[in-house]
């Protein structure tokens, strides 16, 4: 099954990727996109390093925006553009839009949320200047009058490069970084994995020190947090993936103000890993199979280790299908909604 083919009607055309720099996010769509044939040019949406780039393009978003829309001035002098393709939208403005059109007329703007309104706010007020709205997030779908599009998976949680006899040596895994409640759930199951003798990689990210010490003064539960859990570095995208292919279950917290499916949700299923989450909403794909998922909340008083332990149920090439990057892209650049693939 050639996935890539999915993106054959848009072969020649060039898109304008205007995103911020995401773990591995962004690679994947580039990787997919040369992949397709499809030549693609990435604007860091955050031109400023590091977390100084990410709280300037949040609480001081004039800064931000005049330095990105110099990027794209510059960008669009040098090339004509068939799609605008903006993720997030923390640098959008009237000006950068105006110019971008005035400059390629026939060229389509789509923005995609990978994040809820409510920590979008910014790019809300651009809802009616663009072609197209999506999120992942299925409830701000509904409310807004926008586009649902589940988050994506790169090829490589294509679950046929997986060996069938591949060591699983890990019962559970988190990777992630901390936010809301989450220290307190993983330090709940930190307990009940070592009260039942499973073993639990947890890893948890906070962005900077001062993160750290803000979060550590105002949560009592992220104090709590076993130190080696905690990392200043993000994990490589590599390490991560071997972490992954390693593990029978996959943990995932949800952001309190999100329903829509974290990308370690969907790498899980995916590459046929079950999952441990608290999103209840991952019940209502239908061809998500329910017997390799269970929800948890901060009342779990313990593990099901017959859940843990036992196989993936069913063909997670199914799954794969329907959050393959391929299939993201294709519902992006066509406009039109997304579909689910239920064979």
């Amino acid at each position: 099954m050639d996935f890539q083919r999915q993106l054959k009607p848009f072969e020649g055309k060039r898109v304008l990727l205007l995103a911020p720099k995401f773990f591995h996010y962004i690679d994947e769509i580039l990787d997919a996109m040369k992949d397709a044939n499809i030549k693609c040019d990435f604007l860091n949406e955050r031109p400023l390093p590091r977390f100084t780039g990410k709280v300037i393009a949040r609480y001081l978003p004039a800064i931000n925006e005049h330095q990105v829309l110099k990027n794209i001035n510059a960008q669009i002098t040098e090339n004509r553009y068939d799609y605008l393709l903006v993720i997030k939208g923390e640098s959008l403005s009237t000006k950068l839009l105006m110019s971008f059109k005035q400059a390629n007329p026939q060229a389509k703007v789509v923005l995609f949320l990978w994040d809820s309104v409510a920590n979008s706010k910014h790019a809300k007020a651009f809802f009616r200047q663009v072609d197209t709205v999506y999120t992942f997030d299925v409830n701000d779908a509904a409310t807004y009058d926008i586009e649902f599009l589940p988050l994506f998976v790169g090829s490589q949680f294509d679950p046929r490069l997986i060996a069938s006899n591949e060591q699983k040596d890990i019962d559970l895994a988190f990777i992630g970084t901390v936010h809301s409640n989450r220290s307190k759930l993983l330090n709940l199951v930190e307990k009940l994995a070592h009260e039942n003798q499973l073993s639990f990689c947890d890893f948890r990210y906070v962005q900077s020190k001062l993160i750290y010490v803000v979060r550590y003064l105002q949560d009592s539960a992220f104090r709590k947090s076993p130190k080696d859990t905690v990392h200043f570095e993000k994990i490589s995208a590599d390490v991560m993936l071997k972490t992954l292919r390693r593990t029978n279950v996959i943990v995932d917290v949800t952001h309190p103000k999100q329903t829509g499916l974290t990308g370690r949700v969907i790498e899980g299923l995916s590459m046929g890993r079950k999952v441990l989450t608290t999103n209840s909403k991952v019940l209502d794909y239908d061809f998500i199979n329910k017997a390799n998922v269970q929800i948890f909340d901060d009342s779990l008083a313990n593990l099901d280790t017959n859940f843990i332990k036992s196989p993936y149920v069913g063909n997670p090439l199914t799954v794969y299908q329907n959050f393959s990057v391929y299939k993201w892209l294709e519902t992006i650049l066509s406009g039109l909604p997304y579909v689910p693939i239920n064979d």
